[in-house]
């Protein structure tokens, strides 16, 4: 068998010129690479993105809208709308909603007409809000808006002593269980006294005249009961003996059940010294008696007086 001698002096000459070959074709793959990705780069410009308008504001909410008119040459990446209280202008790196499902071909043309609804909001607050869209060469904002929040609703303390109910069961049920902040006590109005039957009232004594435009209770049980509170009114006194009718809801309302809460929202905020809130009838239409788990009365600060 033949075999190829190098002499080393030789091998040496051969490899030097091989590993420049190789070192020159490495620099030039880099070069077009870096070249190409420049070129690239090059045509590509930033989205171009538009705030719309800001509606629906309440005390912990707001709904604003935002479009994207140019994706800038590359796939749109994110986009949506950011916020910050005060005078300073909102970015990314404050609060922000996200708008339009990303995809492998960026977030589609299809989605970039949006509108979001900023949640977390504090009562009583100037915001500032505006459009965001990112592509590859970065984030582009829109026009700034600026919104302030609204009073929300402001709950009342209540004491054991502010209330009176109607006749009370005496096995069960006192009315302390309404605001002791226990999900696991409750009211229970008569069902062994002779003669009480529904309508069943809670009565809250005020020292001073206070606004109520609405309440929260929860069920006594964790699932649906026929003696559940089915329909309520509201009533006020100026003297705390004779009362007057001022609200009633609609003829049944299918409490949901705990630990969620129910919200009651009146027509508008009623002023007086003494409020009755009685449950005409219940869930099942033919209950005589019925039950309550916590109880919190609220001024509305999105209602009119």
């Amino acid at each position: 068998m033949k075999t190829t001698k190098i002499e080393s002096s030789n091998y040496r000459k051969f490899l030097k010129v091989n590993l420049s070959r190789i070192s020159f074709l490495l620099f030039a793959m880099v070069a077009i690479a870096f070249t190409t990705g420049c070129e690239k780069d090059e045509t590509v410009s930033l989205p171009e993105t538009s705030t719309g308008e800001v509606s629906n504001i309440t005390g912990e909410d707001a709904v604003v809208s935002g479009i994207v008119t140019s994706n800038g040459g590359s796939k749109i990446l994110a986009m949506g709308i950011c916020w910050a209280a005060g005078d300073a202008e909102p970015t990314i790196e404050d609060n922000f909603t996200a708008a339009g499902e990303f995809t492998r071909d960026g977030i589609l043309e299809a989605d970039w007409d949006y509108s979001v609804t900023l949640e977390g909001l504090s009562i009583k607050t100037a915001y500032k809000a505006r459009a965001y869209a990112s592509n590859a060469a970065g984030t582009a904002y829109g026009e700034t808006i600026s919104f302030t929040s609204k009073a929300g609703k402001t709950y009342h303390a209540l004491t054991t002593d502010m209330i009176e109910t109607h006749v009370q069961e005496p096995s069960e049920g006192p009315k302390e269980g309404l605001i002791d902040s226990d999900p696991g006590t409750y009211w229970h109005s008569a069902w062994s006294v002779a003669g009480a039957t529904l309508p069943a009232h809670i009565q809250i004594n005020f020292a001073e005249e206070k606004s109520i435009g609405g309440f929260t209770f929860m069920t006594r049980f964790t699932s649906k009961n026929g003696n559940d509170s089915g329909q309520f009114d509201v009533q006020t006194s100026n003297d705390g003996v004779n009362f007057t009718t001022v609200w009633e809801s609609d003829e049944i309302i299918d409490a949901l059940v705990r630990p969620d809460v129910n919200v009651i929202t009146l027509d508008k905020n009623y002023t007086s010294k003494y409020f009755r809130i009685r449950i005409l009838n219940t869930r099942s239409r033919t209950g005589t008696c019925t039950h309550m788990s916590e109880l919190e009365v609220f001024e509305d600060g999105m209602l009119k007086y």
